[in-house]
């Protein structure tokens, strides 16, 4: 998998990152089997937000054995820097 630094963070990425809608849809079991693959498959870079009904509790639980292979970002409704 082709990599990249991601942005001014110097932290070194996958091109191909992984977003967390779709796996709103799914059950935890399946929401699982797909994150791992993404690892599997080379992905280090996932991609969610508090917005995204559950996706965040999904991602992790079901990658809180293999946090250090990824780079997680999250989004937030705040505009500001408070």
């Amino acid at each position: 998998m082709e990599t990249c630094i991601l942005g001014r963070t110097g932290l070194t990425v996958s091109v191909i990152g992984f977003g967390g809608i779709p796996i709103q849809r799914l059950d935890a079991t399946a929401a699982e089997r797909v994150l791992h693959g993404a690892l599997d498959s080379g992905i280090t870079f996932i991609d969610t937000a508090r917005g995204y009904t559950d996706s965040e509790e999904k991602i992790g639980r079901a990658l809180s054995g293999r946090r250090g292979e990824f780079v997680l970002a999250s989004k937030a409704m705040s505009r500001d820097s408070a």
